[in-house]
């Protein structure tokens, strides 16, 4: 048999390569592909997430099949309050035992990819989540959807640290599938990528955009091929704010104001919630274990409190709440979501933030009808309000319009919906306000990402470990090593790892027509061996420099010094351009 560097050459490796230039599979394709594998990773992560949760929620409650508030709703009082308080102490009880045996520092999905370089470590953000569906499967009052992204973040951060996936591509494919089970989760192929480029990235530029929206896109077909993609909010016929529009951007601009001023609130209670009640972590058990009793009391009463608030939307969108009712579900839901977030659970803010503000625009309606406004108008105003209030709580104007339109198909209400978005955008940058999401993106881990542009080295983005051929190996272990890589450069390396030249498939193509020729090549004979070479310590700009100059050049060799050439790996000209760009913008920002 040969050998690995005596690989025969054949028929079908010539017909591969043919294909591979054809194809012309570069970075910038490539990261599509990722992108797609993303989209299924994220899908695939919210079902089984999902799962998981159902299982707890049955195990707790003996029944099956239901959904959390009407299997509430069957079981008895003392069984109401002691199905939260055993998920709160499960949950406790996992956040302890991190906290004890694992020593690496949870780092959240919003943290790798806005301030790490994407590494999400896996042991405690998958315990973190284990917590999270103990909590949620037992009906605790939060959302489910940050710890299922964490989930998909930390599955994404694994393969792509797997194929030693350099920072600037790491960060963007852990992206991909944050975006990615956000449009599992809600149903939503647009808002998905937007939430991950707008809030957690914070840029829409094409280069990013594409990625996320192509991931997020995935997701959901992914999941319309396994189940039902249904809006998960849809409204009936279509909904009429009124007929004078001057009232109704009139309304819409006070109901503006008034979800932004709640939602400061609303932020300004969470963070007092978290300073008075989140202690040491050898009471998480204890803490967690109050706060679901503290739910299941609630349940008793008012079994719609359970969960992150799904049912409260279709309530209010299904018209099946009266005034009086919802201002008692609001009371109660901003009170219980802010003690459960309080004592240190673990979960998602998102949900709970869209149930406020829909409960507000739905009180805003019935107050509109007491002062003489005609109409049926409790549903569009709910959607301004949910929209309006969350563009404040997150930050985020653009994700929260596209958010209610693709969660109840109102594209009637586009007029009505960004005077709300815009308003409330407005006060919340003349209050200032600092998002929800404003501590897990702005303190974490710091990467190459959060320096100064003349402080960063080529070393820092640089790919280890390239594909590497010998001097004298032959043409079919040579085209094998390309066909196993298409998008990158081979490079060609002597005694001691040494630098000794580049292989790019254009060049070799002609040598791949018959068996004959390419059985009498070997790998330095197709080489480059004049291409410039860079340094360790060389900076990103110093770099751009050179591959302004060679055009036709897309990855160039890392080498440890112009004596030894000793190979440490290669930088890709799509990586400098990712690191380029996000680096000047967080520096414009700062």
């Amino acid at each position: 048999m040969a050998s690995e560097t005596e690989k025969p050459f054949s028929r079908w490796m010539r017909l591969a390569l043919d294909l591979r230039e054809k194809l012309r599979l570069g970075d910038t394709q490539l990261i599509y592909l990722w992108a797609l594998g993303a989209g299924f990773i994220g899908a695939i992560t919210a079902l089984v997430f999902s799962l998981c949760v159902h299982g707890v929620q049955d195990t707790l409650t003996l029944t099956h099949g239901l959904t959390q508030v009407d299997a509430f709703r069957a079981l008895e009082k003392w069984h109401c309050v002691l199905v939260p308080a055993i998920g709160g102490l499960l949950a406790g009880s996992t956040l302890l035992f991190m906290h004890k045996f694992v020593p690496v520092r949870a780092t959240e999905y919003m943290e790798a990819i806005a301030l790490g370089n994407g590494y999400v470590p896996p042991k405690p953000s998958l315990l973190r989540s284990l917590s999270a569906v103990f909590t949620i499967g037992s009906g605790a009052a939060i959302g489910r959807e940050g710890p299922l992204i964490q989930t998909s973040a930390v599955a994404a951060s694994w393969l792509g640290s797997k194929f030693s996936l350099p920072a600037p591509r790491l960060r963007l494919v852990v992206a991909c599938a944050a975006a990615s089970a956000m449009a599992a989760t809600f149903h939503t192929p647009l808002s998905g990528g937007l939430f991950v480029g707008e809030i957690v990235l914070g840029a829409l530029t094409l280069d990013v955009l594409a990625p996320l929206l192509v991931a997020s896109c995935a997701g959901y077909l992914t999941l319309s091929l396994l189940g039902a993609v249904d809006p998960i909010y849809q409204v009936s016929g279509d909904v009429i704010i009124g007929s004078n529009q001057l009232i109704v951007a009139v309304s819409c601009i006070a109901l503006g104001v008034i979800a932004s001023l709640a939602a400061n609130g609303w932020l300004w209670l969470l963070k007092k919630a978290r300073k008075l009640l989140n202690g040491k972590h050898a009471w998480l058990p204890v803490r967690l274990a109050i706060a679901g009793a503290l739910v299941g009391v609630a349940a008793i009463f008012y079994p719609e409190l359970t969960g992150n608030g799904y049912t409260m939307i279709r309530g209010i969108v299904a018209e099946q709440f009266s005034p009086e009712q919802a201002a008692i579900l609001l009371a109660l839901k901003v009170g219980i979501v802010a003690f459960v977030f309080g004592v240190g659970t673990v979960g998602g803010a998102l949900t709970p933030s869209l149930t406020i503000g829909t409960f507000i625009g739905f009180l805003f309606s019935a107050l509109m009808t007491k002062l003489g406004v005609p109409g049926d108008h409790a549903i569009a105003y709910s959607l301004v309000g949910m929209a309006a209030f969350f563009t404040t709580a997150a930050s985020a104007p653009m994700t929260s319009l596209l958010l209610v339109v693709e969660f109840t198909l109102a594209g009637t209400l586009m007029f009505p919906l960004l005077i709300g978005v815009v308003v409330s955008h407005g006060i919340a940058r003349l209050c200032r306000t600092e998002s929800m999401y404003h501590s897990a993106l702005a303190s974490g881990p710091r990467s190459i990402f959060s320096k100064p542009l003349s402080a960063v080295r080529l070393i820092e983005i640089a790919r280890k470990n390239p594909p590497t051929v010998r001097p004298t190996d032959k043409f079919g272990t040579v085209a094998k090593v390309l066909i196993r890589h298409p998008s990158q450069t081979i490079f060609i390396t002597g005694e001691n790892e040494s630098y000794r030249g580049a292989i790019v498939s254009s060049d070799i193509l002609q040598f791949a027509q018959t068996k004959e020729l390419a059985e009498a090549i070997i790998a330095i004979d197709v080489s480059r061996n004049n291409l410039p070479v860079l340094l360790p310590e060389m900076k990103l700009p110093d770099a751009l420099k050179i591959f302004a100059a060679r055009k036709h050049e897309d990855s160039l060799a890392l080498v440890e010094n112009e004596e030894t050439r000793k190979l440490l790996g290669v930088v890709n000209r799509s990586d400098l351009y990712l690191a380029l760009g996000e680096i000047m913008r967080r520096e414009k920002v700062r």
